[in-house]
C-alpha cells in the first residue's frame, strides 16, 4: 500500500518557472468537481486542491489551464490526480510521519520541475536578449541551475531515506512472520491436538506419524 502512495504525480506537460504557491477558489472547485463527479462521487475536490497548492504549485497551476474553455479532455489528467491524492489520504490517516516525508519529497519534486522550465525559458533569453539583458539572464540561469542541481540532490536524498525506511518496515513484517512461523511449528502436536479435538469431540490418537509434505 506504501508503494501504492508513493507512484509518482503525473507532471504538467508545461509549467510556469516563477509560479507561486496558489490558492483554491469556489470556481476552480466547480470545474473541477464537474469532471469528477462521476468517477469520484466521494472525493473532496476543495480539500484535493488545497494539498497540491500546498505541495505541487506547479500542478495546481496546470489544473487550472485543464479546466478552461476550450482545453481538451482534462478528465484522465484529474483522475489520475485525484487517484494519487486519495493514496496520500490513506497514508495521511494511517502513518502521520510517512505523510510529511512524501509531502516533502513532492515539494522537492515541484520545486525542480518549476527550476527546470525556468532555466529553459532563461537559456532562451539569454540567447534573444540584448547585452545587458543577457548578462542579467546568465546571471540568473546560473543561479537557476545550480537551485535545480541542489533540488535534486534533496529529493534524490529524501527519496533514498524513504526507501530505507520502507525496506526496514518491510525487513521488519518478515522477520515477525518467520518468528510466527517458527512458533506455530514448535506448538504443531498441541495445535493439531486442538484441531482434531474442536472438529471430532474426542482426543487425537497418538503414535501417527507427521503428514508427507508435497515435494
Amino acid at each position: 500500500a506504501v508503494a501504492a502512495a508513493r507512484t509518482e504525480i503525473p507532471a504538467p506537460p508545461a509549467v510556469d518557472g516563477g509560479a507561486e504557491t496558489l490558492s483554491t477558489d469556489t470556481a476552480l472547485v466547480q470545474s473541477v468537481t464537474r469532471v469528477l463527479g462521476q468517477t469520484h462521487p466521494l472525493l473532496n475536490v476543495k480539500d484535493m486542491l488545497d494539498h497540491y497548492s500546498r505541495t505541487s504549485p506547479d500542478i495546481l497551476s496546470e489544473i487550472r489551464s485543464q479546466v478552461e474553455p476550450g482545453a481538451h479532455d482534462p478528465g484522465p489528467y484529474l483522475r489520475r490526480l485525484a487517484d494519487h491524492f486519495g493514496r496520500m489520504e490513506q497514508v495521511r490517516r494511517r502513518n502521520p510521519t510517512e505523510f510529511s516525508r512524501l509531502v516533502a519529497l513532492e515539494q522537492l519534486e515541484s520545486r525542480a520541475r518549476m527550476l527546470g522550465q525556468r532555466i529553459q525559458q532563461l537559456t532562451e533569453m539569454a540567447a534573444e536578449s540584448g547585452v545587458s539583458d543577457r548578462a542579467m539572464a546568465k546571471t540568473a540561469l546560473a543561479t537557476a541551475k545550480e537551485e535545480l542541481r541542489s533540488a535534486l540532490e534533496r529529493s534524490f536524498e529524501a527519496s533514498q531515506q524513504n526507501q530505507r525506511i520502507e525496506l526496514n518496515r518491510l525487513d521488519a513484517e518478515l522477520r515477525a512472520m518467520r518468528r510466527l512461523i517458527d512458533e506455530r511449528e514448535a506448538k504443531r502436536d498441541l495445535i493439531l491436538g486442538q484441531r482434531y479435538l474442536q472438529l471430532s469431540g474426542q482426543e487425537m490418537p497418538t503414535g501417527a506419524g507427521p503428514v508427507a509434505k508435497d515435494n
